[in-house]
Formats: structure tokens, sequence, C-alpha cells
């Protein structure tokens, strides 16, 4: 049986860790100076995203490799 999905390394892991991490924090800043609430509202949905993206990230390293993020 063919197994299904990606499976990064402990390093993988790391990196997208950090990606996911710097990109929240830009997406945070853009919010904070954004004066067009449609805007707002757009980093703000893509900040959950990334909430979303980083507990499952989170669930398959520690999975994986018994790795934990915070």
């Amino acid at each position: 049986m063919l197994d299904k999905g990606i499976h990064p390394t402990v390093s993988e892991y790391h990196i997208l860790w950090d990606a996911l991490i710097s990109y929240e924090s830009r997406l945070e800043k853009f919010s904070s100076m954004s004066t067009d609430e449609d805007k707002q509202l757009e980093y703000d949905e893509k900040l959950q995203d990334i909430e979303g993206a980083k507990n499952s990230l989170s669930i398959a390293a520690k999975n994986d490799f018994e790795l934990e993020f915070k």
C-alpha cells in the first residue's frame, strides 16, 4: 500500500515551524498597521489559518519524532 502525504525530517519540521512563525509575525504587523478594514480581515483570516497549520504541524512532529513546538 502506498503511503500518502509528506513525511518531513526533523530538520524540515524546524524549518516549517520557523517559516510559519515568521509569516505569522509579518501578518500581525500588517494587520495592526492597516487602516483598510477589508485588508485587516484578510490578514486576520490568514492568521487563523496559520494557527491551524501550526497545530497540525505540532501534532505531526509529536507523532513522528516526539518533537514539541511552542
